[in-house]
């Protein structure tokens, strides 16, 4: 553990301030704006924007992302053993590496989350809609009730920021599917706006640092071609 710190120490310093700025912004909207927007997206947006953001936030299914990642490590894998060219075996090697990191970031992502809705205990929109019930309930609110954070935010999130560093050229398209994605989630009325900023920052911290110690020894997780 204090190595891993030693590697993460520099980026966990940068990253603090905007955990403060994070947690101010979703401390504003959980204090005044949360609901009011819960309460517009709900009864007062036109349907069609709703069956149409229905659709989109399917993207966030993280099996999709889960198995390219597995699809692109097998695959790496397979072509290493089957190489018999040194500098080619050096590439896929490194290819696979990167779909390890990909995977291992999304992986720790989701752990964390799960622990912080179990934690926070927030109640869904749905519940203040249905039986006027709202509020945190710490430890006491069953997972699949757990609002905050936003575990679709962070699926999606998880999926294109490691994307981002593993293809950099297609980086503005990963983030603007990151961003619909994400914006899906409140616009249906299943998530607050907080769960999915706090969903969202969490992604984008642990993809940071976890790129950061696959990336301590000057082994770039970039992929590249063979």
């Amino acid at each position: 553990m204090i190595s891993v710190y030693r590697v993460l120490a520099d980026d966990l310093k940068r990253l603090s301030p905007w955990l403060l700025l994070v947690f101010a912004v979703a401390m504003v909207f959980i204090l005044f704006w949360d609901v009011p927007l819960a309460w517009y997206f709900e009864t007062e947006l036109d349907p069609s924007i709703h069956r149409f953001m229905g659709r989109v936030t399917e993207a966030a299914n993280s099996a999709i992302w889960f198995g390219l990642a597995i699809v692109g490590l097998l695959c790496s894998v397979l072509f290493a053993r089957v190489s018999q060219d040194p500098d080619r075996i050096m590439r896929f090697q490194l290819q696979a590496r990167a779909w390890t990191f990909m995977m291992l970031s999304m992986v720790t992502a989701a752990a964390l989350l799960n622990f912080l809705k179990l934690a926070i205990g927030r109640y869904r929109p749905r519940y203040l809609f249905n039986d006027d019930l709202s509020g945190f309930e710490p430890f006491g609110v069953a997972l699949k009730m757990a609002s905050l954070p936003s575990g679709h935010a962070q699926s999606i999130w998880s999926a294109m920021i490691a994307l981002a560093f593993l293809t950099p050229r297609y980086t503005p398209v990963y983030i603007a599917v990151a961003i619909t994605v994400s914006v899906s989630r409140f616009v249906t009325a299943v998530h607050f706006v907080s769960d999915v900023i706090v969903g969202s920052f969490l992604s984008i911290a642990v993809a940071v640092l976890m790129r950061r110690w696959f990336e301590r020894k000057n082994q770039s997780v970039r992929l590249t071609a063979p």
